[in-house]
């Protein structure tokens, strides 16, 4: 999965007083037979989330990421060919869950020139897929997901993808009109994890150039003087949690029209263990995560830094942690039970509304061969 090679990138270019932390963990030498230590109280309903699902908190509350669908070059290449069907928004909405994230990958079916035409059975499908989620009272944020060659193909290309970039927004902003699909219904998130050559002053610009977009050249159907569109921003950097120190925002974002998010999978060698997009996860194998004071301290001042980032004047955002989680393949199902546990507890505990990485694939929460979700981590996602 193309996410988690980028989250790779992400742990290594981050801060040096991340790095030991953050892409290691301080369990790394740990047998794998170790005792979790995590306190009990965090497989409990700690923050009072259970009965609306984080909505009375929050604007998203509880989420899952539809991932490795509508983000593969073709839907089905990532999924041993299963396809989104109506039955997985109904199920996800079931377990209680209150919002899905629809990673979508445009740029794989939109035109290469001006006027960038996103094909239209293509937009069809990502319109079935939010219609079934709405069906299902569930929330929805869509976005520019895998735009790769913008991020790799270096500065003097960079203008011709912004506005291939601009162009895509114009459209999705066309499909979804706030006539249709309400500002508590659907909210756009800019563009997934930006890197590479699109740097955090490259991405002020766009974010500038985007909100514009959105809000005043499509304001017929994105801000009718009724309704504006909501709009989830997240940080270069691979969207890591201390890019939000270089985020300058237009004037024109503020908490109500604005969610920001961050993505969390510290410490990288944990959650990504024995992944097989990732040089070297295989020597990774067996790292346990035991909920100690050790282990929780850098996930804690990580999450302190995103408040003390909020609590500024002039910000009170509601943050939304768009991806966090654990590859399955190797972890035990123990330390993924309490590292999800901690991770969603300590959002809670922060305001914070979140969408777990992600339905039903290596990361899966929902096991689609077996039927069945995964126990271990739906216990530390929705309590009982």
């Amino acid at each position: 999965m193309d996410v988690s090679r980028s989250l790779l990138v992400a742990c290594l270019l981050s801060v040096p007083s991340l790095l030991l932390v953050a892409c290691g963990g301080s369990s790394m030498g740990a047998p794998s037979d170790s005792q979790v230590q995590l306190d009990d109280v965090y497989y409990t309903d700690m923050y009072a989330w259970n009965a609306s699902g984080g909505l009375t908190q929050t604007k998203l509350g509880r989420g899952i990421n539809l991932g490795n669908y509508l983000e593969a070059p073709n839907e089905g290449e990532w999924t041993d060919g299963r396809l989104l069907v109506e039955e997985d928004l109904h199920r996800i909405a079931d377990a209680g869950f209150k919002t899905v994230r629809i990673p979508i990958r445009w740029t794989a079916h939109a035109a290469a020139n001006a006027p960038y035409q996103i094909d239209a059975e293509f937009m069809a499908r990502v319109k079935q897929v939010v219609d079934w989620s709405l069906a299902e009272q569930l929330k929805v944020v869509i976005n520019v997901h895998h735009y790769e060659a913008m991020m790799n193909d270096g500065e003097a290309m960079q203008e011709a993808h912004i506005k291939r970039l601009v162009g895509i927004w114009q459209q999705i902003s066309q499909a979804f009109p706030l006539s249709e699909y309400g500002q508590e219904q659907v909210m756009f998130e800019l563009l997934n994890e930006p890197n590479g050559s699109i740097g955090y002053d490259d991405w002020n610009d766009i974010v500038a150039r985007l909100t514009d977009l959105i809000w005043t050249n499509m304001a017929d159907q994105q801000n009718n003087g009724d309704q504006q569109r909501k709009i989830v921003i997240g940080t270069a950097n691979w969207g890591h949690p201390d890019g939000l120190t270089h985020l300058q925002l237009p004037a024109s974002v503020n908490a109500n029209n604005t969610i920001i998010t961050v993505h969390y999978y510290e410490p990288f060698h944990f959650t990504h263990q024995g992944a097989s997009w990732v040089a070297g996860a295989n020597d990774w194998i067996g790292t346990p995560w035991l909920g100690t004071q050790s282990d929780q301290q850098p996930l804690i001042a990580l999450f302190d830094r995103v408040s003390a980032w909020n609590e500024q004047p002039g910000r009170g955002f509601e943050i939304y942690m768009g991806e966090f989680g654990v590859y399955s393949g190797y972890a035990a199902a123990e330390y993924q039970r309490a590292w999800t546990a901690f991770i969603a507890r300590e959002a809670e505990k922060r305001n914070i509304s979140w969408a777990y990485w992600e339905y039903a694939s290596g990361f899966g929460a929902y096991n689609a061969e077996a039927g069945e979700w995964r126990p271990a981590l739906m216990q530390g996602l929705i309590p009982q």
